[in-house]
Formats: C-alpha cells, sequence, structure tokens
C-alpha cells in the first residue's frame, strides 16, 4: 500500500533526525496511520500502522507534549487488543510500562513490565522489561525484589549492556540499603547521597521502519540501551482457566449416594464458565467431559493458553461423614495444618511430575510471591462462597497442591463441601446448588480484580 509506505518513510526520517519534526508534524503523521486503518481494519499493515501511531505518540511525550503520555498508552492498548496476535504486542506492554513510569504511575508500570515477562518470556524485550521491573521496584523501596531481578539479569541476560547496568545498580542499591541500615543505628550517610533515590527512567525514543525491522517494514519502538534509559490495560483478567478436577479413570471423592465428585466438579466448571463468559472473559475448560488429565497437562493447558488466573473445582471428603463446609486453597512451600496435608496428598496422586521436577519447582515457588495474590484470590472467592450457600465457613488455607504449582499466575483451588456428608453430597448434586457455588465464585473473581485496581499491588 503505497499511502502506508510513504507515511512509513516520514515516519523514520521524523525518528532518525534526517527531518526534524515539531509535535504539529507528528500529529499530522499520526493523522495520516489513522486513515490507513480506517481504510481496512484488518489489512495487512493495519497494526503496524497502529504501533506507529503509538510510536509517534512516545516521541512526543519526548517533545514535551503534556497529553501524549496518555495517548501513547491508549494507542499501545488498542494494539493489543486489536492486534492479539501482532508481533508488536510484546513491545505495547513494554512500552506501556515506560509511559507509566514517565508519569510515575508505579502501580501500572510493573503490571505492564510482569505481563512482557509471564507472556512474552522469549521476546526481545523481555530483559529490557526486567531492567525496567527491577528499577520502579527499588523506587518503590521494595529493596528485595529489585535486588533478585538484577541478580538474575546478572546471571542470565544475554545482552551485556543490560548486565553491565543491572551489576551497577544492585551495587548502588545494596550501598543504599547499607547506608540506611547505618543511619538506624545511629551512623551517618555520606553526604554524597543525601536526598537521591532511584529514578525512574524516562521514556525514550522511539524508532521508524526501515527495510529490515521486525516485520513488513514496521515501525518499531527501540530498544534504548540500559545506560541510556535511565491493560490503561489495568489488572484485568482475559482469559481464565478453569480446571475440573478429576475425570476419566479417576472418579475423585465419592459421596454417601455414591456421587462422584468427577461428575459434580465439571457441572459446576460449566456453570463458572458460563458466569464468566456472560461477564464478558474469554474462559477456557481444561475438560469438557469424563477425560482423565495429568495434574501436569492442566497447568501446562493453562499456561499454553497466556492464562490470566487459574481456578481448580474441586469437592471434599472424610471418612467423617458429619464434615462440612466450604475451604478455598492457595499455593504455599507450607502446608496450613495436617488436614491440608491430607486433601494436598489426595489431590497430587498421579501428578505426572517427577520428584526431580516438584523439587525444581517448589524452589521456585520460593523466590516468587504470586501466593500473596493468588491468596487475596482465595480470600474474595470464600467469602462469597460462604454468603451464598451459608455452608460452614473453613476458612482460606494454603498447601502443596500440584495442579497450582505449574502456574506463573493467580491461582487457587476450591473445595466446594464435602461430597462425603450426606446432605452437603445432595446439595452438590442440584443444578439450583451448582448454580449458587458457580454465581459466587464468579463474583469472588471480579471483585478481586476489582478490588487490585485500587491496591497498591506490586506483582514479582
Amino acid at each position: 500500500m503505497a499511502s502506508y509506505q510513504q507515511a512509513s518513510a516520514r515516519h523514520y526520517a521524523y525518528a532518525s533526525g534526517e527531518k526534524p519534526a515539531t509535535p504539529a508534524e507528528w500529529h499530522a503523521l499520526i493523522a495520516d496511520f489513522e486513515r490507513i486503518i480506517q481504510a481496512d481494519e484488518q489489512g495487512e499493515f493495519a497494526d503496524d500502522a497502529q504501533y506507529a501511531i503509538a510510536a509517534a505518540y512516545v516521541w512526543c511525550i519526548k517533545a514535551g507534549d503534556a497529553a501524549a503520555p496518555q495517548q501513547a498508552n491508549e494507542s499501545l492498548q488498542k494494539l493489543a487488543n486489536a492486534y492479539p496476535d501482532s508481533p508488536h504486542v510484546p513491545n505495547a506492554h513494554y512500552w506501556q510500562g515506560r509511559c507509566y513510569a514517565h508519569i510515575d504511575d508505579a502501580y501500572q508500570a510493573i503490571t505492564q513490565y510482569q505481563l512482557v515477562l509471564n507472556r512474552y518470556a522469549d521476546s526481545d524485550v523481555a530483559e529490557d522489561a526486567q531492567l525496567e521491573l527491577a528499577r520502579t521496584y527499588a523506587k518503590q523501596g521494595y529493596a528485595t525484589r529489585a535486588e533478585s531481578l538484577y541478580q538474575n539479569l546478572v546471571a542470565s541476560a544475554k545482552n551485556p549492556e543490560i548486565v553491565a547496568a543491572a551489576s551497577e545498580e544492585v551495587e548502588a542499591l545494596k550501598n543504599r540499603e547499607g547506608q540506611a541500615l547505618a543511619l538506624q543505628r545511629g551512623g551517618t550517610s555520606p553526604r554524597a547521597t543525601e536526598g537521591k533515590s532511584v529514578a525512574a527512567p524516562p521514556v525514550q525514543k522511539a524508532k521508524a521502519a526501515t527495510a529490515s525491522a521486525v516485520k513488513k517494514n514496521a515501525p518499531a519502538l527501540r530498544k534504548v540501551a540500559p545506560e541510556t534509559l535511565t491493560r490503561q490495560f489495568g489488572l484485568t483478567a482475559k482469559t481464565i482457566v478453569i480446571d475440573a478436577g478429576h475425570g476419566g479413570k479417576d472418579p475423585g471423592a465419592l459421596g454417601a449416594s455414591e456421587q462422584k465428585e468427577k461428575v459434580v466438579v465439571l457441572s459446576i466448571a460449566k456453570k463458572l464458565r458460563d458466569a464468566l463468559t456472560a461477564k464478558g472473559y474469554k474462559v477456557l475448560l481444561t475438560r469438557e467431559d469424563n477425560t482423565f488429565i495429568p495434574l501436569k497437562g492442566r497447568t501446562q493447558f493453562a499456561t499454553q493458553n497466556r492464562a490470566d488466573l487459574f481456578i481448580s473445582i474441586h469437592a471434599n471428603a472424610n471418612q467423617n461423614r458429619e464434615a462440612n463446609g466450604i475451604e478455598t486453597y492457595y499455593l504455599d512451600v507450607a502446608s496450613t495444618d495436617k488436614a491440608s496435608v491430607d486433601i494436598a496428598a489426595r489431590e497430587n496422586a498421579d501428578s505426572g511430575y517427577s520428584i526431580q521436577e516438584l523439587n525444581t519447582l517448589l524452589e521456585g515457588l520460593v523466590q516468587e510471591s504470586k501466593s500473596a495474590d493468588s491468596q487475596r484470590l482465595a480470600t474474595h472467592v470464600q467469602k462469597e462462597l460462604i454468603q451464598a450457600t451459608g455452608a460452614r465457613d473453613r476458612g482460606v488455607k494454603h498447601a502443596r497442591f500440584v495442579v497450582l504449582i505449574g502456574t506463573s499466575v493467580p491461582a487457587i483451588l476450591v473445595e466446594t463441601g464435602f461430597i462425603s456428608n450426606p446432605i452437603e453430597g445432595k446439595n452438590l448434586t442440584s443444578a439450583a446448588y451448582q448454580q449458587k457455588i458457580a454465581g459466587a465464585i464468579a463474583l469472588g473473581i471480579e471483585k478481586f480484580l476489582g478490588k487490585r485496581s485500587q491496591e497498591r499491588l506490586f506483582l514479582p
């Protein structure tokens, strides 16, 4: 398309400095790219044009345009939403993080950097995102998280410039921590450090398209060297995976009247899917029928489909037929109590993981902080379940559930009641009661997501 190529050439001329542009000229170029998209919103160059628009707004930020950060974020968000398969999407999230950092919105910046690391770990901006995430944590006072990210980059980053930046900054961070400790103990801080803090780097340049650009001469935002570096996507969930426990050869727990856990939980899972789909979420089930899926395969399914949340549905059982109530679990290395250990052992049967794999995953878990996020999700869901059903509140607990280990997103396991209890077992087979449970879980998820946007929540 000639108009795209012409606009792309102007973009390159402006960004490369061949022809310095004023903010007005950048906005005129943006209008040209918008017309290209309007002519064919799903055309060959539509995603490239949308990325060029975002890049132009980033340049406007550098030129001092006060409205440009919001406009850049809106353009980057539109790219991710309208063209989810575009190769520019990882860069879009990264640059949203940079724009939010520019306006000192650390919460949203961290969200975008974490999206890059969770979903696009193999992208060419993943190391940049990790570096910026470390810097943002450091600025916010989360020194332990920042230091862990820096050290990980020093050990594994492929870009030598990033390794050098991470090495220098982690040492500076340690020095600041030492100085702060000295002050707490009655010492003094060197004058050179007075009044200084780890500053969030400003948003910098974007680079226009060239013949060797990432895709079809697409304008690409430049991955800036660390020494020069100095969903509004929000924390919403686009994809939710619902896991109906057991299935196939594994019936799960058996009820007093021969009810099978695998049947009950699949029915609840489908009702939950319908409830969440009606709210606008993309919802996937790990199994749609009476199929046996190893626990390892369930979390792999969530990862492959880039799930934002993982909800595993189960029904409890106990030799004591009077045992009753609902409890919700999140993953942690330590278990809440012996009963939690026993339940986890039962649910972990035939996990599909080797002992070595489990040890590796658990070691990694110690360094993650998704448990805090999962705990919040579990708390909201448990509260709504008790209010909706009137069941005994057995609380929010944690244990080593294998089905939760392999996920890198907030994940919970809901024991919806005791199928072994004559009364609860009967309730669990009731379509009306199942709907109550599904509706309560959906409401808990909604409240969790809504609450997160107001909390000072910093993901790892």
